[in-house]
């Protein structure tokens, strides 16, 4: 979940989501990976599911009442909104889910975490 908590540690923090939406992660673009604190930040943001703003730092909870297939849904419908904006990108809901899953899996209820690329790492927790 995008959070604002620990924002303001990194120069490079930014949280322009909404505090407590779920949230997902964008491939990092060729410039983000050879400078993934340069110009473009997609390399080191969560991206928003609701208000598409992106986040520095994420929350990891356990929301029990929120199942495998209503993410995949709500990742699905996200992209949905991009496509039909004219988002060209190969994006596949399930995937996305199941690997945001494996990565959250080992981190503790309550971790903040940050975002470098292809890694993700705690930064603190509430």
């Amino acid at each position: 979940m995008a959070t604002d908590h620990t924002q303001g540690t990194r120069p490079s923090d930014v949280m322009e989501g909404i505090d407590g939406e779920l949230v997902f992660m964008v491939d990092a673009c060729p410039l983000s990976r050879r400078y993934p604190y340069g110009p473009c930040d997609c390399g080191i943001t969560f991206r928003g599911m609701v208000s598409d703003g992106v986040t520095s730092t994420a929350l990891v909870r356990d929301l029990e009442q929120l199942t495998l297939d209503e993410y995949v849904a709500c990742l699905d419908a996200t992209h949905e909104s991009n496509r039909l904006a004219g988002c060209t990108c190969d994006f596949d809901a399930q995937d996305q889910a199941r690997t945001l899953l494996k990565i959250a899996a080992p981190l503790r209820v309550g971790a903040v975490v940050e975002r470098r690329v292809d890694r993700v790492r705690v930064r603190g927790f509430v």
